[in-house]
């Protein structure tokens, strides 16, 4: 297979690569390297384009490397910066060029040379995909606006008993699930991104909504047991728990047993989890392009494992909305955009079982 056969060959010379795109870059671009340890950032800058390259030829995904290209053109914020970019791609593509054999060059080429054509277009206001209802769309809009000014004024009790005291009314705590904490997750990022609000503001705010979560599992009504359990986590190095929370929270009012493991959990643990807990089913997030490599790592060595050949894996996450056929190519059994969609997905995959 022509992508594997890329994989491999740059997979074999990563590290050389990578010091020579480096030493390139500092050639034809010595302006640009910044001050003292510049050397070792951008070393790690040139990493990070290999590998979400790798990806993306791996799994045959141009929006995967788009979605990294993406992410990329924010870090710093900066005019100049689209200019570093094309310069770095520009000289891990010319290292390749030289390093490959020409019929892998052109698998990895063709990615790079789409950047080429992004990077000359202006920046947009970049933000996250919307939720199917943003803050301004949501039907519970006066209540999600007042918890994110409690939220960025810093009164997170105030927030958190404005939600309590809507679930005691007898709001469904799935409906404040979607039309308040999704949107306004949204906008926090949306917010951020626009560099309204700092990082600071925006972990403050997002952690208040894990334990507002957390508080408001007691008024989940979760409904009998269907027999079936799941383990629900992010890969290692993906630290944005909330997402696979919300997934974990309504298959668990659905009936199913949960095992949540939180974020950030290492492969080998993910399969200690499934097979110890003798789950039907994985429920795994990643929210950026270059967890996806690590996620059909982690689901390739699903059959290695024993007591686990059988569990279904279902993912979510931002690179998979960006490319919807994604899912697919790293092996999983179902996708979901969102909560509501992971427990309907979630049915179909436990009645294909029993076909």
């Amino acid at each position: 297979m022509k992508q594997q056969r890329t994989v491999e060959a740059i997979h074999q010379q990563a590290e050389s690569i990578t010091e020579e795109a480096a030493a390139l870059y500092c050639q034809q671009a010595p302006s640009m390297l910044g001050e003292a340890g510049g050397q070792k950032s951008l070393e790690q800058e040139l990493q990070s384009h290999l590998t979400a390259l790798v990806n993306a030829v791996l799994m045959d995904s141009g929006g995967l490397f788009e979605a990294h290209l993406t992410h990329a053109r924010r870090q710093p914020p900066e005019p100049a910066h689209d200019q570093e970019l094309t310069q770095q791609l520009t000289a891990l593509k010319q290292v390749l060029a030289q390093r490959l054999p020409i019929t892998e060059y052109i698998a990895a080429a063709g990615h790079l040379s789409a950047a080429f054509k992004e990077l000359e277009q202006p920046m947009a206001v970049v933000t996250p995909a919307p939720p199917a209802s943003s803050l301004h769309e949501s039907p519970l809009k006066h209540l999600a606006t007042s918890y994110l000014t409690y939220l960025l004024d810093g009164q997170r009790t105030e927030a958190i008993n404005l939600l309590k005291t809507e679930v005691k009314r007898g709001t469904d705590v799935r409906l404040l699930y979607e039309h308040v904490f999704m949107p306004v997750q949204w906008e926090l990022g949306s917010r951020w991104h626009k560099g309204e609000i700092s990082v600071a503001q925006e972990h403050y705010c997002t952690a208040a909504t894990e334990l507002a979560m957390a508080m408001l599992q007691p008024y989940l009504q979760v409904a009998p047991s269907n027999g079936f359990s799941f383990v629900a986590t992010t890969v290692s190095g993906d630290l944005h728990s909330v997402p696979v929370r919300m997934v974990s929270d309504f298959l668990e009012f659905d009936g199913w047993t949960p095992f949540f493991l939180g974020a950030n959990t290492p492969t080998d643990g993910i399969w200690q989890a499934v097979v110890g807990f003798k789950v039907d089913l994985l429920v795994i997030g990643a929210s950026m392009a270059h967890h996806v490599g690590i996620l059909r790592q982690l689901i390739s060595a699903k059959h290695a494992t024993s007591g686990a050949e059988r569990v279904f894996v279902m993912v979510g996450g931002e690179p998979f909305n960006t490319d919807p056929a994604l899912w697919r190519s790293i092996g999983a059994d179902a996708y979901a955009p969102n909560a509501r969609a992971a427990v309907e997905a979630a049915r179909n995959l436990m009645l294909s079982s029993r076909a």
